[in-house]
């Protein structure tokens, strides 16, 4: 995995294009309750346009990484970038990264109440401070992309578990984000509906979205990532190109794990 010094930092940054980096993550290491290291260290770099799977062991720390890239969980040392800006506590740049970073949970946490497309307008009203007008209107736009616009006036508790995570994934594209995270965002649905929520992230990955994902679905690893990396006890033990990786692995670590999930 590529390791970025401080002193490089800023040149980083100003890359362009396909080199520019969204997410520089340097050394980050977090503790909880100052005796459970769950990250020792980790560095990472995701550019513009690229998917980065991330696969693991329960309890590697793979789904509390991706959540400090969006400020969900404090880190204690390292530092994040997130499209150039400096992720700290400073509430100004938290909430500025919160707009441009979309995410997508194991539990879809739609509001019951609520009908699918007042789920989806919701925020770009209250946050982007759009018109109603608008956000209806991009929030059917986005609806019909994730292939559920009939079910626009239905409530959550009226929909499966795939539609029900299609609409959480229109609702963080409602944001117009620059970034998707998604944390295991299959795990929860019944087998038979896996793979309409694994089409609608191929088509956001084909459209150019930058994305990290940790799943542990295998066949969109292998058929959508341009890198895949392993993460155990809080380390970045691995990274490599989906062909290499599930193919060659390195690190025994990675060939251990492997064995039990092909």
């Amino acid at each position: 995995m590529t390791q970025i010094g401080t002193e490089t930092v800023q040149d980083t940054m100003n890359g362009s294009g396909d080199d520019k980096p969204m997410i520089i993550a340097q050394d980050v290491e977090k503790w909880y309750d100052n005796n459970f290291h769950v990250l020792r260290g980790v560095s990472m770099t995701v550019t513009k346009g690229e998917v980065l799977v991330v696969m693991g062991p329960s309890g590697s720390g793979k789904s509390t990484f991706i959540r400090t890239f969006n400020a969900l969980e404090s880190y204690q040392k390292g530092k994040i970038f997130v499209d150039g800006i400096l992720l700290s506590h400073d509430v100004k740049n938290i909430e500025t990264i919160r707009q441009e970073v979309g995410m997508v949970f194991q539990q879809f946490n739609l509001f019951p109440h609520l009908s699918v497309l007042q789920n989806v307008m919701l925020a770009p009203i209250w946050v982007r401070r759009w018109p109603k007008a608008r956000a209806e209107e991009v929030a059917l736009q986005l609806l019909e992309r994730v292939g559920i616009l009939e079910q626009a006036k239905k409530f959550p508790g009226q929909l499966s578990g795939g539609q029900q995570q299609r609409v959480a994934i229109a609702r963080a594209l409602a944001m117009q984000p620059k970034i998707m995270l998604f944390d295991e965002p299959t795990s929860a649905l019944d087998p038979e509906m896996v793979r309409e929520v694994l089409d609608v992230m191929r088509s956001l990955a084909d459209s150019g979205m930058t994305m990290v994902v940790v799943t542990h679905e295998v066949g969109f690893a292998r058929e959508v990532a341009d890198r895949v990396v392993l993460m155990a006890d809080g380390l970045l033990v691995e990274e490599a190109t989906p062909e290499v990786f599930f193919n060659s692995p390195t690190e025994e670590r990675t060939k251990k794990f492997l064995s039990q999930i092909l």
